[in-house]
């Protein structure tokens, strides 16, 4: 028959998974293991499982068993309020891509915007950083002219 000593399994049992239960017992000689096939005992898990049929699993149907709890947050992004002005920053292109405003020509008298006086400061060779502010810049830019023309 089998070599001995052989384990040999019952459903259902004392021991629990996922879907069956069974148990096991080691058969050390020959006239254990037949006194313990006859009392429906089995040489495999499958073999026991097969016989017991849905009562290896029954007693499963009434088990408690644990579920994770888990927690989905919702995405920050949306509620940043960097993600609104983007939003609207998009809403306002999509806007006014369409439309082709017409360029403004400045008028003559208006004071220069920073980048005019920039690109004069750099023409001139005057030395600046990004605090000097437009209205010492523009002092810097008249001075350095009046003395090229004098």
């Amino acid at each position: 028959m089998s070599a001995l000593p052989c384990s040999i399994y019952r459903a259902p049992g004392s021991i629990r998974r996922a879907r069956y239960s069974y148990d096991t017992m080691l058969a050390t000689t020959q006239q254990q293991l037949d006194a313990r096939l006859a009392s429906g005992w089995h040489l495999t898990l499958e073999q026991a499982l097969d016989a017991a049929g849905e009562s290896a699993s029954r007693h499963l149907a009434n088990r408690k068993v644990r579920t994770r709890k888990v927690r989905v947050a919702a995405p920050p992004a949306e509620r940043r309020a960097s993600f609104k002005r983007a939003a609207n920053a998009a809403q306002i292109v999509a806007e006014t891509s369409p439309v082709e405003t017409p360029t403004s020509v400045p008028d003559d008298g208006a004071e220069p915007t920073r980048i005019e006086l920039v690109a004069k400061a750099t023409e001139l060779g005057l030395k600046f950083s990004k605090r000097t502010s437009d209205e010492k810049l523009l002092d810097m830019i008249t001075e350095a002219l009046s003395k090229q023309e004098a």
